[in-house]
């Protein structure tokens, strides 16, 4: 099974390898009270292994990719039947939305009727 995944800032596409979740936590001293007073940091790490076309792995934060398809198929697709129709409509592509010349709800090319008025959809 692949998971492909596009990390946002950079626009790349890479294979998702697995994920990872750790917490830390970190003492310093204080610059007042030393090691009676120490600055304490904590904090949780999500981060995911990521393969490029040329097989190097690398480890980035969770929050910084977006799944885009599984085993070949969009995400989207994968949970249209779980989603309400506003946030699988939000997760289409530009190319895969079209409004309703009826009502003009944004509709998908594969739905057959408006999910808004009920307008049979032609291809």
């Amino acid at each position: 099974m692949a998971t492909i995944v596009i990390h946002k800032d950079s626009g790349k596409y890479y294979v998702l390898i697995g994920t990872g979740y750790s917490f830390y936590k970190d003492s310093l001293s204080s610059f007042f009270g030393g090691v009676l007073l120490p600055t304490e940091e904590k904090g949780e790490s999500m981060s995911a292994a990521i393969s490029d076309e040329h097989g190097v792995i690398s480890w980035v934060q969770t929050s910084e990719l977006e799944v885009v398809e599984i085993n070949g198929v969009k995400i989207v697709e994968i949970l249209r039947p779980f989603l309400s129709d506003d946030l699988s409509y939000a997760q289409l592509d530009d190319s895969e939305k079209e409004k309703c010349p009826a009502c003009e709800k944004v509709v998908s090319v594969l739905d057959e009727e408006c999910p808004g008025c009920g307008l049979r959809l032609m291809d």
